[in-house]
């Protein structure tokens, strides 16, 4: 997959630079997760534990979605590094960040949720080359001054808004399993809420119209991610050229215009 380019932004903000010089986290041999983590876990970042009952999907869809948990959690992992670095740059303003923090806390939480979902799921081989390419758009999603990056945010957060309403239609094979349904519902609400968060911190200041110059490439290099994953949009019943033809446009009016 060829890498996307952003637009450049007016400053230089590289909350995940650092990460470019580390290679990818290895699961624990033994562990239940069974996968790799896309990013290494700074020193003293809080696990959090989830025990989930057991959950009931056909094979097909059950090892449709242990691949795309990948990806999601890979993206948590990314958001609560983000939201980290962004808390930290924002210390003269506390309001916002504490509302940053919140939403670093919320993303590890997904992150657990997330994990502990994907141990009830049949084990799958790991896709190294999807874990790399999701590594990458994560990187380069940080790069850019601090509102440019919070735009990029609040375009991708509304984004996976979009594919988990897809994945819980109603009559789709996720929906019919109260574990999973109730898990990424509870994910949804709260991307639902960092959009918000986002667009607001982003738009301080700053002209509507770059923003969304600046946040729209990210929902492109978003779609040429997941078209990796097409296959098993497939098996989960949900179409995947109307979905990424939708993620790749902004919605209008996220930015004010």
């Amino acid at each position: 997959m060829r890498d996307v380019t952003f637009p450049a932004a007016e400053t230089n903000f590289p909350v995940m630079d650092v990460l470019l010089d580390f290679p990818p986290a290895q699961a624990e041999r033994g562990s239940p997760l069974r996968r790799q983590s896309c990013f290494p876990k700074p020193a003293g970042s809080p696990q959090g534990m989830v025990d989930l009952p057991a959950i009931h999907l056909e094979p097909v869809p059950a090892e449709a979605l242990a691949r795309l948990l990948d990806l999601l959690v890979c993206g948590e992992e990314a958001a609560s590094i983000a939201f980290d670095g962004l808390a930290e740059a924002s210390a003269c303003n506390p309001d916002a960040t504490a509302a940053l923090r919140r939403i670093a806390d919320e993303e590890r939480g997904h992150e657990g949720l997330i994990k502990a979902l994907a141990g009830k799921l049949p084990a799958v081989p790991d896709e190294a080359g999807l874990l790399a390419a999701a590594r990458r758009f994560h990187i380069h999603l940080g790069r850019g001054d601090q509102a440019t990056h919070l735009a990029r945010i609040a375009a991708l957060d509304s984004a996976v808004c979009t594919l988990l309403a897809r994945l819980l239609r109603p009559a789709s094979p996720l929906a019919g399993d109260a574990v999973v349904g109730a898990v990424l519902r509870r994910i949804g609400r709260d991307e639902a809420r960092h959009v918000r968060v986002s667009r607001t911190l982003a738009s301080a200041g700053r002209d509507p119209r770059i923003l969304r110059t600046m946040a729209a490439p990210a929902r492109e290099a978003l779609v040429k991610l997941l078209v990796l994953a097409a296959d098993d949009f497939e098996k989960l019943e949900c179409d995947p050229d109307r979905l990424f033809r939708d993620l790749a446009r902004l919605p209008d009016g996220l930015f004010g215009v």
